[in-house]
């Protein structure tokens, strides 16, 4: 049976999300906003949040929340647990997920390369794509012996953890890497024992050899190695990554794990139309 191992803590990736996805004031909507904070409150738990607690997560009275609350759950969008009065996700976003899913070509074009290299390394497998200064992962493959969850589908994570986000800001220009060093807030929170010039020599070295290997940055005993994907004009499209436990990574077999990830980001280019 697969092993599942947990991933970080969903909400360290929001302030980040949230920096680098700002709006005008004057583009925004004030109630589809809330609206959004309420679905983005229920994502992270899986028991479910009282009008209460979904009223202090989101900064608002409980009058508000509960008015918010009852026309999710209408649209479909939330449910509401009878018997506890907590609410849920609803089963409609299963939905707008798989739409999505549908319309990315990318996914179409990699997941079958994406399950061949997971059955060969035998590790989880990922996919993901730039968007601020992060990845959002679109497509996860479980491991067939263990279950990485340090990222799952749909999740955002900075560009300085996980293999695939670091192998994505290997490929940005030398100023917007300073940039995100200088200007991004939650970098300085999140960034571990890692120092900025940490990131610079670790950028070079990916940018040498041409993968990324991230170890326990995000779950301890976990590791990780990625690569970017380009399209036939050198542009980046995406970023594939495999992960699993720390010892998969040692000497011995990390040349055969990096030659695998290479080898698929090239099968995936040739694909691309």
């Amino acid at each position: 049976m697969a092993t599942a191992i947990s991933n970080w803590s969903a909400p360290m990736a929001g302030g980040y999300e949230r920096e680098n996805s700002r709006r005008s004031e004057g583009s925004r909507i004030a109630v589809i906003e809330k609206a959004v904070r309420v679905l983005d409150a229920l994502l992270p738990v899986t028991e479910g949040l009282t009008p209460t607690e979904v009223a202090e997560a989101i900064g608002t009275n409980r009058s508000t929340a509960f008015r918010l609350l009852t026309s999710l759950e209408a649209a479909g969008l939330l449910a509401r647990e009878a018997s506890t009065g907590r609410y849920h996700l609803g089963m409609k976003l299963l939905q707008y997920g798989a739409a999505v899913r549908n319309g990315m070509s990318i996914i179409r074009v990699a997941e079958p390369i994406l399950s061949n290299l997971r059955d060969q390394v035998r590790q989880s497998v990922l996919l993901a794509i730039r968007e601020g200064f992060g990845a959002r992962c679109l497509f996860r493959l479980p491991g067939p012996e263990v279950d990485v969850l340090s990222w799952t589908t749909g999740e955002w994570l900075p560009m300085h953890m996980g293999a695939a986000p670091q192998a994505l800001m290997s490929a940005l220009s030398d100023n917007e890497i300073e940039h995100y060093l200088a200007h991004n807030k939650d970098w300085h929170t999140l960034r571990g024992d890692r120092t900025a010039e940490d990131i610079r020599e670790g950028i070079a070295m990916i940018r040498e050899r041409g993968w990324a290997l991230n170890r326990a940055s995000i779950t301890k005993g976990v590791a990780s190695l990625g690569a970017v994907v380009r399209d036939r004009s050198g542009a980046v499209v995406c970023a594939i990554s495999v992960a699993g436990l720390e010892h998969h990574y040692d000497d011995t077999q990390l040349e055969r794990t990096a030659t695998a990830v290479l080898e698929a980001t090239r099968e995936i280019s040739e694909r691309l139309e």
